[in-house]
């Protein structure tokens, strides 16, 4: 897009190198992170409970440990150099458990997160107004090519590389503030077509048909924006506040626009060009055909505006805007939107069409908005490519899949909170700021001091007044100033 997204540089890479050397300060991290936010209080809070051995708090820690190492777990426990006490059964009892709301876990997390550290840092956007908090949704595949036996998987098409591939699309729902991305819940889908399913759900007691385990294996039969909807239930439940979600063209159909807005969020989605109908001045009209009518009306006011001397198109981000109406399913325009048209960059003949249901925003603040949600495929990236996501596990148990990915969604959660604190540019330039500030403070009171004593000189030299007089006026005249000039300038007493 236009406006460069700032965020965590592919969450550091280097930082990320040093830190996965380094086992005692692996182990260092971990316990400071998880004493801060409360990381054992929460997963007791989820259903991880202790019912015989070693606490859950250092199992999970003991799994985290060898993840960021590399290393797996039965390669531990034949030199038992990470976990002397936890043993490989334990492990996987706790990574199986049905009562486990992994979801519920990751969106605590992040709201402790956000409470403690992110939110006392604002960013401003284009305008200089503060910048909302953002939901963004989006999928990546999650591939396990070479199993055939691992619960739920099915044949998925990747849209990157144009082939299938078997395992899973990884629905992901994140909160970011335009610089950190934090996870907040998530879904591994199969599919809702049984003859795309390679192997179907292992079969469930009733008692285990109450648990969180079977409510995520019925999410992952669902449809894609269904799931959505009950991901974002989940974000509300922890009271994560934000205005705005982020999504991208698989979202974007009026019907699950308008169930997003009726959970209170306003959407600003890329879309794409289909048979969906937009009601755009007074008539039912498809994008392509706002488009060429934009394009049309956009050419005739630049002619107009060169006459008159006052082209500004140059300048703009965008290309136009144009002000729409989505139909609900009873064809009735229901909810007024914007349309911003932005140039595509990679392909200069085509165009990107951005949709915004706050009209109040402007376009450029659209297209800004928009940028942020690049932090989702950052995200993305770092959890395949460094934190190992696809070989976290290889177990065949869908439970386990969706624990072990949920554990590798802390630690990107920990390394986005590591690299904001020790890499946030806000927080250098506030102080960069506040220290301009006061030396502009410091050289206006210096200049106060020199043209007072060029008076008090003035008035010696060509007036010859005596010394008593010429103390005693400026006495007055000093005692007359504001209280904050009289101290900068030390006549508080």
């Amino acid at each position: 897009m236009y406006y460069k997204p700032i965020q965590d540089k592919e969450l550091m890479p280097n930082m990320l190198r040093d830190f996965t050397n380094n086992t005692d300060a692996i182990t260092s991290q971990v316990s400071v992170f998880s004493q801060r936010f409360k990381v054992g209080a929460i997963l007791r809070h989820c259903g991880a409970h202790k019912q015989k051995g070693i606490e859950v708090r250092k199992v999970f820690s003991y799994l985290c440990t060898l993840l960021f190492c590399g290393i797996s777990m039965n390669r531990d426990q034949k030199t038992r150099k990470y976990g002397n006490m936890v043993k490989k059964d334990t492990c996987h009892r706790f990574l199986q458990s049905m009562k486990m709301d992994w979801n519920r876990f990751l969106s605590l997390l992040a709201k402790e997160i956000i409470d403690k550290d992110f939110r006392p840092i604002c960013r401003n956007d284009c305008k200089g107004v503060q910048k909302p908090f953002f939901l963004v949704a989006d999928d990546s595949s999650y591939c396990r090519n070479r199993s055939k036996k691992v619960e739920l998987s099915a044949k998925n098409w990747d849209h990157a590389l144009k082939r299938y591939y078997k395992g899973f699309r990884m629905l992901t729902l994140a909160w970011t503030d335009g610089v950190s991305v934090l996870p907040v819940s998530f879904c591994n889908m199969s599919t809702c077509d049984d003859t795309k399913v390679l192997r179907g759900s292992k079969g469930l007691t009733a008692k285990e048909k109450e648990t969180f385990g079977f409510k995520i294996r019925k999410l992952a039969k669902q449809k894609m924006n269904d799931t959505l909807l009950d991901l974002l239930d989940v974000a509300a439940a922890a009271n994560l506040q934000a205005r705005y979600l982020l999504c991208d063209k698989w979202f974007a159909n009026p019907v699950t626009i308008f169930a997003i807005r009726d959970k209170g969020y306003e959407v600003i989605c890329m879309l794409k060009n289909s048979s969906t109908y937009y009601l755009y001045k007074g008539e039912r009209r498809k994008l392509s055909q706002i488009f060429r009518m934009c394009a049309k009306e956009e050419r005739l006011q630049r002619k107009l505006d060169r006459k008159a001397g006052n082209d500004d198109s140059k300048g703009r981000k965008f290309l136009f805007s144009a002000a729409i109406s989505l139909i609900n399913k009873d064809e009735k325009p229901n909810q007024e939107s914007k349309i911003v048209f932005v140039r595509n960059r990679n392909k200069k003949s085509e165009y990107l069409a951005i949709l915004c249901t706050d009209n109040s925003l402007s376009e450029d603040q659209i297209v800004e908005y928009y940028c942020s949600r690049w932090g989702i495929e950052t995200m993305f990236h770092t959890c395949k490519s460094f934190l190992r996501l696809q070989k976290s596990t290889q177990s065949l148990d869908y439970s386990e899949i969706h624990a072990s990915t949920a554990i590798v969604m802390f630690q990107y959660a920990m390394l986005s909170w590591l690299n904001r604190q020790n890499s946030d540019e806000i927080g250098f330039g506030e102080l960069f700021y506040q220290l301009l500030e006061e030396v502009q403070d410091t050289a206006l009171f210096h200049a106060i001091e020199l043209v007072l004593t060029l008076f008090v000189e003035t008035l010696a030299s060509e007036y010859a007044m005596p010394p008593g007089k010429l103390n005693e006026a400026m006495n007055k005249f000093l005692k007359q100033l504001p209280e904050r000039l009289k101290t900068c300038l030390d006549l508080a007493a």
